[in-house]
């Protein structure tokens, strides 16, 4: 089980703050002690402040050395132990698996795939691409799969025919660039624009 840090309270009403004052003035209440949600919490605090601990000075925040009184100075791993950090806590991103060359597998971020399709959508003049989902046919590497796309139109473009051409782009782009063959590419126009 995770819990969200960034979040300001706990699922048990706890706010995440308080869990980092008691650490830093080690102090540990009975909720915080009996509570599943604060000990996860607090491994995770402690998972961080182990990657940044030596830059701290003390738990309280202080940037000075404690006995030389000289500022201290973060190593320069520090943005990468920090990130290792970071990543572990978080989900991987959803993945889109597509053939690649000679039978190989490619894997590459619905992110990547939508960015490379919605700019295919606003490669037609007027034409702003919004969201974009898309679909694989079937589980693992397929080369078919559906798209919906939202898009915004410029003021006095016929909806038809911009649907039309941003099917065609993001059609030809799919195929060129991701090696995809859009199936069903549905059109949803969510807003109008001047100019």
């Amino acid at each position: 089980m995770a819990v969200n840090l960034a979040g300001g309270q706990l699922p048990c009403g706890r706010p995440v703050n308080t869990l980092w004052n008691h650490i830093a003035y080690g102090t540990v209440d009975e909720h915080i002690r009996g509570c599943e949600y604060c000990q996860v919490a607090l491994a995770q605090i402690r998972r961080l402040l182990m990657a940044t601990g030596d830059t701290t000075g003390d738990m309280t925040g202080d940037m000075t050395g404690a006995r030389t009184g000289e500022r201290v100075r973060p190593p320069a791993d520090l943005p990468r132990r920090v990130m290792a950090v970071i990543r572990a806590q978080l989900p991987p991103a959803p993945r889109v698996m597509l053939p690649g060359p000679s039978g190989n597998r490619l894997n590459i971020s619905e992110q990547a795939v939508a960015f490379i399709l919605r700019a295919a959508g606003d490669s037609v003049d007027g034409v702003r691409a919004r969201s974009c989902r898309l679909t694989a046919a079937a589980p693992g590497v397929s080369t078919d799969a559906d798209l919906e796309l939202s898009i915004s139109l410029r003021y006095g473009m016929p909806a038809p025919a911009a649907a039309r051409a941003v099917r065609a782009a993001v059609r030809a782009a799919a195929r060129a660039q991701l090696g995809l063959t859009l199936d069903r590419v549905d059109i949803d126009v969510v807003d109008i624009h001047l100019a």
